[in-house]
């Protein structure tokens, strides 16, 4: 299976979504986005000084039996 996007959010809740999805069993991908390339509000993240990532996310298994 490939990877799946499963969301887009600032860096402080990609922590806790990353560490979820691993404590699930899955492999996490982070891929960092400018805010004109999102297309959801990003006027929080940019108060906050937060980076903004796209997640996307595999099962472990299905990511060896794709090598």
């Amino acid at each position: 299976m490939d990877w799946q996007e499963v969301a887009i959010d600032g860096e402080s809740h990609m922590r806790r979504m990353r560490d979820m999805y691993e404590e699930l069993g899955f492999e996490v991908r982070l891929e960092e986005i400018q805010p004109e390339r999102c297309k959801q509000c990003t006027e929080c993240f940019r108060e906050r000084g937060e980076k903004i990532y796209r997640i996307y996310a595999r099962r472990e298994q299905e990511a060896e039996e794709s090598k």
